[in-house]
C-alpha cells in the first residue's frame, strides 16, 4: 500500500523564477505527465522557457510535449529557451529533432549528471 505519490512520477508545472515564467519539468516525463500538464496549463499560459533540471527521463509523449512548446515561440519569430538539460537527456533531444533547442542556457547545473566530454574537476 503506497502512503504518497511516486517519487519519480513525473510533472511539468507553471512557475516563476528571477527571469519571469517558466515550465519546470521534474521526474519521469511520460505520457501520463504530459496528460496532467495539458489538463493544468492551458496552451495560452505555456512560457517560452523550460526548466529540464529535475528530469530524470523522458519519453516520446515528452518529447512530443516539447515539439508543441516550441512552436508557440516561433510563431513570433522567437525560440523554446531550454535551461539546464541533463546531460543524459541531450541525445534524446537530438535523436528527436530538438538539438536546435540546446542553447547554451541549456548547461546542466551543478549537482547534475556530469557531462561526459568534460573532464573531472580536481
Amino acid at each position: 500500500m503506497s502512503s504518497g505519490p511516486d517519487p519519480v512520477a513525473g510533472e511539468v508545472v507553471r512557475a516563476e523564477d528571477g527571469a519571469g515564467p517558466l515550465l519546470r519539468f521534474s521526474g519521469r516525463i511520460d505520457r501520463e505527465a504530459v496528460r496532467r500538464f495539458r489538463v493544468l496549463v492551458t496552451p495560452a499560459d505555456w512560457p517560452d522557457r523550460a526548466d529540464l533540471s529535475a528530469v530524470t527521463a523522458i519519453d516520446a509523449a515528452g518529447l512530443q510535449l516539447l515539439v508543441h512548446l516550441s512552436r508557440k515561440p516561433l510563431r513570433r519569430g522567437q525560440r523554446l529557451r531550454l535551461l539546464a538539460v541533463p546531460a543524459a537527456l541531450q541525445p534524446a533531444l537530438v535523436r528527436a529533432g530538438l538539438s536546435r533547442l540546446l542553447t547554451g542556457d541549456a548547461v546542466a547545473p551543478a549537482g547534475a549528471p556530469a557531462d561526459p566530454d568534460r573532464p573531472a574537476p580536481g
